[in-house]
């Protein structure tokens, strides 16, 4: 999660920081960053091949 400069803290009408917002942004900002790694490590699909074309091919 990264904040910048800015950008205003967000707090809560009593003035402290908004703890649980930034909590939630971290989750879903985790969660979008794990999704980009499983799809980066899936193979890439290959054209399919009969099992002909497999031994035959140049």
């Amino acid at each position: 999660m990264t904040i910048h400069p800015d950008e205003d803290i967000r707090l809560r009408p009593d003035g402290s920081i908004d703890t649980a917002y930034y909590m939630a942004r971290g989750r879903r900002e985790r969660s979008q960053q794990a999704h980009r790694l499983a799809k980066s490590c899936l193979p890439e699909k290959r054209e399919r091949r009969s099992f002909l074309g497999t031994l035959f091919s140049f």
